[in-house]
């Protein structure tokens, strides 16, 4: 029987249609092996492709094949539309579960049973198990695009076209309606263009999502970069201070004082807080610890600009001043000014007094020397009655 130049026309659109649906989309499931929706599409568009070659077939083949060809159409039928619930559970981000897998298996059967059983009835149980799936496809897209999948919302407005074109050719076939050639290769086609347009909108989205999470990302690793170099800086800070004093720690100011000393002589002072411990003993530590801050002030405020004061252990401090005539009527304004200071122990104010060694040391001179000349000449005021400035008299070390 001779077929129609318009329907001819109408397959051959068809198998272009499909064929390129199911090459394209196979190579990008290829390449992304993670996205189930090409697979899907892909077996869906090979369905659709079979079941067009083989119609074709069927009207020019000798009978011989009939029974073939017929089992061969039907299983593009069942792949074509299994695929598609497939598809729509893809796209939604789903899997199907034990039942739909069961009822996918079960959509075979007709097809096993091709030579013994009336062709007819097989068809008819096989067409209505597709509808069944087509259906079911309808209805879960829908229901993932009223979850807020907004790409499953463009599947479930091609699903439905593709159903409303296969009804109405089901309907021209009885009759029903005017015939009109090629509506299931118009649903068909309309159906993987919105699938296409699906999956792209999906990476778009997933795009953007990403950029969106790379961006906050990035903000959160600059917070966290900014946070780290602040405590960095902070502990570094810590490292280089005493924390009870606030005044530098002894590493802190070893550093300083040795670049110092490098461009520029300078005057050594040591100083010791007397009877430190009798202070700690009897009145207790908190009292000791006011003493100690007591001190760092008092010692503080008699600094210049670019001189040095430290804590460098226990009740001793240390300061490296400009090297001037007047270094050591300096060294007795601080020693004066600590005899001034008190602090609080209960009700009654515990007046403090600290004993300084001062000792010159040359530009470039050695810093460990010098502080063992300035430690003795502390030493000795101790040993005169406390609570005054002895000056070495070795002269400054040169190193």
């Amino acid at each position: 029987m001779a077929v129609p130049l318009q329907v001819q026309l109408i397959e051959a659109f068809g198998a272009g249609v499909y064929a390129l649906t199911l090459a394209s989309h196979a190579d990008l499931w290829w390449r992304r092996r993670e996205q189930r929706s090409h697979a899907w599409l892909a077996l869906s568009a090979f369905g659709a492709l079979l079941v067009n070659l083989t119609g074709a077939a069927i009207r020019v083949a000798p009978a011989a094949y009939a029974t073939a060809l017929l089992g061969l159409n039907m299983l593009g039928v069942a792949v074509a539309l299994i695929s598609l619930y497939e598809l729509a559970e893809a796209i939604g981000g789903k899997r199907p579960g034990r039942l739909a897998r069961a009822m996918e298996a079960a959509t075979l059967v007709p097809i096993l049973l091709l030579p013994v059983l009336p062709h007819a009835v097989l068809l008819a149980a096989l067409y209505l198990t597709g509808v069944l799936f087509l259906l079911a496809a309808m209805f879960r897209a829908a229901r993932h695009a009223r979850s807020g999948d907004p790409e499953s919302h463009v599947i479930a407005l091609g699903l439905t076209f593709l159903f409303t074109t296969l009804l109405y050719d089901i309907l021209s076939e009885m009759q029903v309606l005017v015939r009109v050639e090629g509506m299931p290769v118009l649903g068909f086609t309309v159906l993987y263009l919105a699938a296409a347009r699906a999956l792209s909108l999906r990476y778009e989205r997933e795009h953007r999502e990403l950029l969106e999470l790379r961006g906050k990302l990035e903000t959160r690793v600059q917070q966290r970069t900014t946070e780290l170099e602040a405590a960095n800086q902070r502990l570094e800070q810590l490292s280089r201070t005493d924390a009870l004093t606030g005044l530098a720690n002894r590493r802190c100011f070893v550093e300083a004082a040795a670049a110092y000393l490098r461009a520029s002589p300078a005057r050594l002072l040591m100083i010791d807080i007397d009877h430190f411990k009798r202070i700690n003993d009897t009145h207790g530590h908190e009292t000791g610890d006011a003493a100690l801050r007591a001190v760092a002030d008092a010692l503080g405020r008699g600094l210049r600009s670019g001189e040095l004061l430290a804590r460098w252990g226990g009740e001793e401090f240390i300061a490296l001043l400009e090297d001037a005539d007047d270094a050591s009527a300096r060294a007795e304004r601080m020693r004066a000014a600590v005899a001034a200071t008190c602090v609080q122990s209960g009700d009654a104010a515990l007046r403090l007094s600290a004993s300084f060694g001062l000792a010159r040391v040359a530009r470039g001179g050695a810093l460990d020397a010098a502080i063992a000349r300035a430690d003795e000449a502390l030493y000795r005021a101790k040993r005169e009655g406390r609570d005054r400035v002895v000056t070495d008299t070795a002269g400054s070390d040169a190193g």
